[in-house]
């Protein structure tokens, strides 16, 4: 039988409270965080999202409540761009119901975040949000008490169907509303390691309930990524932030980019550090250079979280510098000492991305009435491929040699065809989409 920890349930509180939170009755009654706004045209971007976009417990916060802070990972990409206009509707505890109605009541409410889009918006980040709609930090505290993996059966179910069809919902208006934007969906990141860490959650969780609440994570995140492609926006998978399995949770306190039990005034548990909003916005910034053709920003690690022997606080608003995807990088990779024998984290990154440049996905027609997909490339790494046909998902490869056959009849004949290739090297995972050329049978 599971014994009761008060003191490590104790730590939950906050995030519960985060959870449950609305915005304050001092709130401006537009709700909105209009952070800067320098005149019409230009990039002009909008962040929509929960407590995992809007950084509760990192200082300093906004004003208007929501738990906003003023170094969230939105803000800090909007400044890497220098965005001439930049709204943060992103509201702790915020569900999907939030993007079509107000959190709160009265002058007190967040207005619906959708709301905060319109005909000049060039730019979305929608999401991190869903999480409070399936309950992933009351899954986490309800492990301290019980055992958590069910035994038979999937209890999310349900859950995750009715979030499909919200996010769905969400993505489509939001393309209404701003019928000009480039939107990115945010995905959730790697909050907890395969091996997980019994000792730093004082033996209150198990190996196998660490990864059942992972996976749970990477089910909200492979959700998020299905409706991006069926929409045909793109995903930005926090799952493949360079280094991120080694700054989870069970990292060292100064490595914490998810905060644990004790969170030492930076966040709350499982939730970003300022040093994972800062990843997040490298991440960001480095995906959107590559979907527009510019050459990526070196990724800097050196960020150390507060808790640790030599904590240094995260880049400040005023401080972060200001990287144009119009630009080329100036600045360089952080050195990391390594062996011989032993190839650098950046090393191995970098080869990845090339194996994932050698890709190439084919589309022909077999006797006329089928079509089949293909992937071929000079890489070892391929872990699977998601075939996208019109925002219909055909088919995923789960290995080599990554082909499916489908009758052309069952296939829509318009969209594009897609391709959503992932490569993994250990820890190390990046996703590449790929489009391919409409075969006879298609059309």
């Amino acid at each position: 039988m599971r014994r009761t920890i008060p003191l490590l349930l104790s730590a939950l509180v906050p995030v519960m409270a985060v959870l449950a939170w609305m915005p304050p009755s001092q709130a401006d009654p537009g709700g909105f965080s209009v952070v800067w706004d320098k005149g019409p045209g230009g990039e002009r971007y909008v962040a929509l999202g929960d407590s995992f976009a809007s950084g509760p417990g990192i200082a300093p916060q906004r004003p208007e409540g929501c738990t906003r802070s003023e170094r969230n990972f939105s803000t800090l990409f909007a400044q890497a761009l220098d965005v001439d206009a930049f709204t943060d509707a992103s509201c702790g505890g915020a569900t999907t119901k939030e993007l079509f109605a107000a959190q709160g009541a009265g002058s007190a409410a967040n207005p619906r975040q959708l709301d905060a889009l319109s005909a000049d918006t060039t730019l979305v980040t929608f999401g991190t949000i869903g999480g409070n709609d399936i309950g992933l930090v009351q899954l986490a505290a309800s492990c301290f008490t019980t055992n958590c993996v069910p035994t038979s059966g999937d209890p999310y179910a349900a859950k995750f169907d009715a979030l499909k069809t919200q996010l769905t919902k969400g993505v489509a208006e939001a393309m209404t509303k701003a019928p000009d934007a480039q939107i990115l969906v945010v995905g959730y990141g790697t909050y907890l390691p395969p091996a997980g860490c019994v000792d730093v959650f004082g033996g209150a969780l198990t190996l196998e309930e660490f990864g059942y609440v992972q996976s749970q994570i990477d089910r909200m995140s492979d959700t998020l990524e299905a409706v991006a492609v069926e929409q045909g926006v793109d995903f930005v998978d926090m799952r493949d932030i360079p280094g991120s399995v080694d700054h989870t949770a069970c990292a060292a306190p100064e490595r914490q980019w998810i905060r644990a039990l004790n969170t030492y005034n930076d966040g709350v548990t499982l939730h970003p550090s300022a040093c994972g909003m800062s990843a997040m916005a490298q991440h960001l910034t480095r995906t959107l250079e590559d979907l527009r053709g510019f050459p990526q920003t070196p990724f800097d690690d050196s960020c150390v979280s507060a808790g640790g022997p030599a904590s240094t606080p995260a880049p400040s608003p005023t401080a972060t510098p200001t990287v144009s995807p119009t630009a080329s990088p100036t600045a360089t990779p952080t050195a990391t000492t390594t062996t011989a024998a032993q190839p650098t984290r950046e090393t191995r990154l970098a080869a990845l991305r090339a194996e994932a440049r050698t890709v190439r996905v084919r589309a022909s027609c077999v006797g006329g009435t089928k079509v089949r997909l293909g992937m071929r490339g000079d890489t070892d790494h391929v872990t699977r491929v998601r075939f996208v046909v019109g925002g219909q998902r055909v088919a995923v490869a789960p290995e080599a040699p990554f082909r499916v056959t489908a009758q052309a009849g069952t296939v829509r004949h318009s969209g594009l065809v897609k391709a959503k290739v992932t490569l993994r090297d250990g820890d190390l995972r990046i996703g590449r989409h790929k489009t391919v050329e409409r075969p006879r049978c298609l059309r």
